[in-house]
């Protein structure tokens, strides 16, 4: 394929897929916007096929996310290479990540100082699940960590780094009033819950394996923020769930207690990515991993501690 592929009508391609404008990858590039057009089109004759989608926004087509992707990794195997034959030049590679907002509050921010030292300009992009894989698929993210077990892209892998742990917590002074006689459904429905956003579904999970029925409707507020969900469940403004990594130090302290009690809801994490990884993807790769069956559940260690 890179044999017939012009090296300059590929770079162009790709500037306009990552600016989602003609315009604005022309000015990236230092050229006109119709020096841009001409050369996606003559890289779309050249392939036989269109690439980009020019309305109502500029996005790949399915051929257009394989090439991206094609393009994308002759770069870091270019990065890869300079590394190689010239180890006293720096050269810095720009990664986009994808990282639930939970796990960047928790365990994967320590992952974010290491990558630091391994010359890799970094962007952690929090968005949710859905959104994320389509821009896994197009190739904007080269790994990303979430709850989908399959993988959703042909050459991919996703590989299952271990369980987050949540915890359904509220102030003692909230349980008091509002959970006396432990989580009950008629306290449910009456007392506030504290999710992420619209797209947090871990409550209503928790309610159908905790009450073994689906609750429709239960008064709710939205912070999306992990500090600021626990600032407001630490406020009295609700309930809620936690990973345990932050409420456990809350629980010890009195500041927070647990609501359902050997009740904790664990969620399966998987780490997606490229079959075959170049450097640097292969090292964070490895430093994901590492670090997620350090700080996460393990299914081996669950097993045990149920014994």
């Amino acid at each position: 394929m890179s044999a017939m592929l012009n090296m300059l009508e590929l770079e162009t391609f790709a500037s306009v897929v990552e600016q989602r404008s003609f315009t604005h990858a022309a000015v990236a590039l230092n050229i006109s916007s119709a020096a841009a057009t001409r050369r996606v089109k003559r890289l779309e004759q050249s392939i036989g096929a269109l690439l980009l989608r020019r309305e109502p926004a500029v996005l790949p087509t399915k051929a257009g996310e394989e090439v991206f992707r094609h393009f994308m990794m002759v770069r870091l195997h270019e990065d890869e290479l300079l590394r190689r034959v010239m180890p006293g030049r720096a050269t810095t590679t720009a990664l986009a990540l994808a990282v639930n907002a939970d796990s960047l509050a928790t365990w994967f921010e320590p992952v974010t100082r290491e990558l630091a030292q391994h010359h890799v300009a970094l962007e952690i992009v929090v968005d949710d699940q859905d959104h994320t894989l389509e821009a896994l698929a197009r190739g904007d993210v080269k790994g990303f960590r979430c709850t989908q077990p399959e993988p959703v892209v042909v050459r991919f892998v996703a590989e299952p780094v271990g369980q987050m742990r949540y915890q359904c917590v509220a102030t003692p002074a909230f349980a008091r009033e509002h959970f006396a006689g432990g989580l009950t459904l008629p306290g449910v429905l009456e007392a506030t819950g504290i999710l992420f956003d619209r797209e947090d579904a871990l409550l209503d999970e928790f309610f159908e394996l905790h009450f073994g029925v689906t609750i429709g409707r239960y008064p709710r507020h939205y912070f999306p923020s992990p500090v600021a969900l626990l600032d407001a469940i630490l406020d009295d403004l609700g309930y809620g769930l936690v990973p345990a990594m932050q409420a456990e130090p809350l629980i010890g302290s009195g500041r927070l207690v647990v609501l359902a009690p050997q009740h904790d809801l664990m969620i399966d994490l998987y780490w997606h990515h490229w079959e075959q990884e170049p450097e640097p993807l292969a090292t964070i790769g490895a430093l994901v991993m590492e670090a997620g069956r350090r700080s996460l559940v393990q299914p081996t260690t669950r097993a045990e501690d149920a014994r």
